[in-house]
């Protein structure tokens, strides 16, 4: 039986540095708009942890309700769906 292998490319457009409090970005799938709100260290006061950063989003669209309006996303979950095109920034 041959198999497919399915390999994902995208370009590192957005780094780290490019993040910054107030960015908006459009989810393209479903249409909502997030808004990074705080930058914070998942692992803070982890004794020999390196930082894991992750960011609070404040979401508003149509898939947007009281249960997923405030979401955490990890700092390199979110760069990667912005490279891979899931996400685009908005406030250029």
């Amino acid at each position: 039986c041959p198999k497919l292998i399915i390999t994902m490319y995208y370009a590192n457009k957005y780094f780290s540095e490019d993040l910054k409090t107030g960015l908006a970005f459009k989810d393209v799938v479903s249409g909502d708009v997030g808004i990074l709100v705080n930058r914070y260290n998942v692992l803070e006061g982890w004794l020999d942890a390196g930082p894991v950063w992750a960011w609070e989003i404040i979401w508003v669209g149509p898939s947007t309700n009281e249960t997923n309006r405030n979401q955490p996303y990890t700092e390199i979950g979110l760069l990667g769906m912005i490279n891979a095109g899931r996400m685009e920034p908005c406030s250029e």
